[in-house]
C-alpha cells in the first residue's frame, strides 16, 4: 500500500551533498581535459613560431644565394666609401650584376643590411662601371623579418667563400641558419 508520504519521499530530488559530489567528480574529469587542450594549443603555437622562423630564414638564404650565383663580381663593402659607417649592420659585401639593356650595360649593385628586426636588400644601378656611393643605394626591400643577428656572416676572400650566418628570433624561439657559398666570379677586395 502506497501512502502519499512514501511517494513524496521517493520523488524529492537531489540533496546538496549529491550535487556537490557530482560537481567534484565532473571537475576531476574536465580539468585534465582542459589542461591537455591548453598544452596542445601551446605546442601548436611553438610549432607555428618555428615554422615561421624556418620559412623566413630559408627564403632569405636562398634569395641571397641566388643573387650571389648571378653575380658578375663580388665587391667588399670597404670599397664603397662610408657604406659601413652609414649601414653598420651591412652584410660585408656588394654583389654586382651586369645586364644588357638596349645595347648598353647596366651595372646593378646589391647589398644587404639588418634594420630593426628585418633583413633589408638595398640596390642601385649605374650605366658605367664606377662603384656607386652609399647614398645611391636607395632601392630598399624588406627581404625577411625576425632577424636577430647577421654579424657572423664572413666574406673569405682567400678561399672565395661567403659564410652566411643568419640568426632569427621570434618570441621565445631562436633559429641559426648557415650556408657556405663558393664565389665563382671575380672578387674586388
Amino acid at each position: 500500500m502506497w501512502s502519499t508520504i512514501h511517494i513524496y519521499h521517493k520523488n524529492r530530488g537531489f540533496t546538496l551533498i549529491e550535487i556537490i559530489l557530482s560537481l567534484a567528480i565532473c571537475s576531476l574529469i574536465i580539468i585534465p581535459i582542459f589542461s591537455i587542450l591548453d598544452l596542445s594549443i601551446e605546442a601548436c603555437t611553438i610549432g607555428d613560431e618555428k615554422d615561421q622562423l624556418m620559412m623566413n630564414g630559408r627564403y632569405a638564404i636562398e634569395y641571397i644565394k641566388g643573387d650571389i650565383r648571378a653575380a658578375d663580381k663580388i665587391i667588399s663593402s670597404d670599397k664603397i666609401k662610408d657604406l659601413k659607417k652609414k649601414f653598420p649592420t651591412n652584410i660585408g659585401f656588394i654583389i654586382m650584376i651586369i645586364e644588357e639593356e638596349k645595347s648598353k650595360n647596366i651595372y646593378r649593385y646589391i647589398t644587404y643590411h639588418r634594420k630593426n628586426d628585418k633583413l633589408v636588400r638595398m640596390a642601385c644601378s649605374r650605366v658605367d662601371d664606377k662603384y656607386p656611393l652609399y647614398i645611391h643605394f636607395d632601392g630598399n626591400n624588406d627581404l625577411c623579418e625576425f632577424v636577430d643577428n647577421i654579424e657572423d656572416t664572413k666574406f673569405d676572400v682567400e678561399n672565395s667563400i661567403i659564410y652566411l650566418d643568419l640568426k632569427f628570433k621570434y618570441n621565445y624561439e631562436k633559429l641559426d641558419l648557415k650556408s657556405d657559398i663558393y664565389i665563382r666570379c671575380p672578387i674586388d677586395y
